[in-house]
């Protein structure tokens, strides 16, 4: 194999994970600025609830990204 092909793998593996991780993160974040200002607390949560938002996040921030390529692919030539 060559490096550049080890490379390329390397970053779509960590795109992957980026694209899997983020909407975990924002989650967090919001979480904890909703309980910062007291506007909800975690025990009013169910399991079930949080990972709705998680899947929901994850199915947009595909759909963002994805639009994204095709936006870099018509303007860049990107993925040509």
């Amino acid at each position: 194999m060559d490096s550049s092909d080890d490379l390329g793998q390397f970053t779509t593996v960590l795109l992957g994970v980026v694209i899997l991780f983020l909407p975990a993160l924002f989650i967090g974040f919001a979480l904890a600025f909703l309980q910062f200002t007291e506007a909800v607390l975690l025990t009013e949560l169910s399991t079930l609830e949080l990972v709705e938002l998680y899947l929901i996040e994850l199915v947009l921030f595909g759909v963002a990204i994805y639009l994204l390529y095709r936006l870099a692919a018509r303007l860049g030539g990107v993925g040509e």
